[in-house]
């Protein structure tokens, strides 16, 4: 296996981690010895679910763009876990890919807290779907394990929600 070839292994493996929600974590940890749970059908009406979704699919947009800026607006300014995603994308875009139809399949959401401005869920997901895309071609990204962890979000003066704070849970 050539040096470029495990080193785009490695960052696969970074990404397929899931959500740079997971990379507030530090460093990586084996794959759980038991299976992974049964998906949990998730109320496609659920107000936080839909938030959730949204900001799901901009960070999809912003990893396919290539866009610091747009990734760095998704998160409260100052955010560990948005420094974290930024740095991420940043070792992509630095080695000439793009990563391109991220999507998160969440298996289960539960709301905290709920406030006007400020949300507080409980969330289990996975990366289900994603391509590294560069010069020599695209490449499936590896799917994910399920993490759990507890995000909180917060809405802007522009009424825009963005993710304020990250915690693992387990």
């Amino acid at each position: 296996m050539t040096r470029t070839r495990i080193v785009l292994l490695v960052l696969l493996a970074l990404v397929g981690a899931g959500l740079v929600l997971a990379l507030v974590r530090a460093g990586d940890r084996p794959a759980p010895a038991v299976a992974e749970p049964t998906p949990v059908a998730v109320p496609t009406d659920l107000p936080a679910a839909e938030r959730l979704r949204a900001w799901d699919a901009q960070r999809s947009a912003a990893y396919a763009a290539g866009s610091a800026r747009m990734l760095r607006d998704l998160y409260v300014a100052g955010s560990r876990a948005g420094r974290a995603d930024v740095r991420l994308l940043r070792a992509w875009t630095g080695r000439g890919l793009r990563v391109e139809g991220l999507r998160t399949q969440v298996l289960e959401l539960r709301v905290v807290s709920q406030h006007p401005d400020r949300l507080v869920i409980r969330v289990a997901d996975r990366l289900v779907a994603g391509e590294a895309v560069g010069e020599a071609g695209r490449t499936p990204l590896p799917r994910d394990r399920t993490d759990t962890r507890v995000l909180t979000l917060a809405r802007g003066s522009d009424g825009a929600w963005r993710v304020a704070a990250v915690r693992p849970v387990g």
